[in-house]
């Protein structure tokens, strides 16, 4: 991920030199809130399907991002990243085994590294500007109790997003955004397939996310 983010930068500085385009850094601070339905298979020792457990949650989080864009004053391209990790809450399971419980599992996930390439059209009235892109996040299972190691994975999606800039004259200026976000589905497991002895496989999906962003960003 952090080749892609260094390969991404340095494009938008090679897209900048050759159009002589403006450049704007930013930095902003986010309220958001995440959706998704989750489903964890759980099997027995015979590698049957004793128990399935289907939930749809939502939390909501806070969180700091910086981007930079480059821009002809009316379309361009810019990159944003997340440098802090979003965490889930924990989803607690009661483990079966033979028809009988067991220990409970506790299962949890990180969010991290998460960078959007979008692009951005500002409009000719009122400073409004819509921007549209691809999204990546890496997601880091986290997992306690008799059940082996879950393996990470990551995500793509898309997003749209709908924001207003107002500008100064020394080039520092101010946006207020809202974006949405639509995340491919993702499974993970304790490292058995499904239909092995003891294999636990969680299957996420519907992952929507709505994040509001105030920012502050200078323009040369």
């Amino acid at each position: 991920m952090k080749k892609v983010l260094l390969l991404i930068i340095a494009s938008i500085f090679s897209f900048n030199t050759a159009n002589a385009a403006d450049v704007t850094f930013g930095i902003g601070t986010n309220e958001a809130v995440f959706a998704a339905e989750g489903r964890e298979r759980n099997y027995d020792y015979a590698g049957s399907l004793e128990k399935t457990t289907v939930e749809y949650g939502a939390f909501k989080d806070k969180f700091l991002n910086a981007y930079v864009e480059v821009s002809n004053g009316v379309l361009g391209i810019g990159i944003n990243y997340i440098p802090s990790t979003i965490s889930t809450p924990e989803n607690v399971n009661t483990q079966v085994q033979g028809g009988s419980s067991s220990a409970d599992t506790k299962v949890s996930a990180d969010f991290d590294d998460w960078v959007t390439l979008y692009a951005i059209a500002r409009l000719p009235r009122f400073g409004l500007y819509l921007k549209a892109g691809m999204s990546q996040v890496d997601i880091n299972v986290k997992e306690s109790g008799d059940v082996g190691t879950y393996n990470n994975t990551d995500s793509n999606g898309v997003t749209l997003g709908v924001g207003i800039e107002k500008m100064l004259d020394n080039g520092v200026g101010f946006r207020a955004e809202v974006s949405v976000y639509d995340f491919d589905d993702v499974t993970s497991s304790n490292g058995k397939a499904a239909g092995a002895a003891d294999a636990n496989v969680v299957d996420v999906s519907d992952m929507y996310g709505a994040v509001g962003t105030i920012s502050l960003l200078k323009r040369f």
